[in-house]
């Protein structure tokens, strides 16, 4: 059974916008490796609310740039190598 959460219209609009614009793979390829990513997510344990507070941080700082400082800070606690992703 599906989340109560889950908002099929939002995901109905963001793939017709997908559709619309077929020769952008950039947005293709991140919307695949976000829903595989929160797929993966769910299976190592994570709630909705610690997946979308994941990705509202990143989208956060997309709007905001003077807090990559802050991103780059709590990458540096969950990283596994000595290179923090971009």
């Amino acid at each position: 059974m599906m989340d109560k959460n889950f908002d099929f219209t939002t995901m109905e609009a963001l793939l017709q916008k997908i559709e619309n614009d077929p020769d952008n793979m950039e947005l293709k390829a991140l919307i695949n490796d976000l829903i595989m990513g929160a797929r993966k997510a769910g299976h190592l344990g994570l709630s909705m609310k610690e997946v979308a507070s994941v990705c509202t941080l990143g989208w956060v700082v997309s709007q905001q740039p003077e807090l990559e400082s802050l991103l780059q800070y709590l990458l540096s606690r969950v990283t596994v190598t000595d290179e923090l992703l971009n």
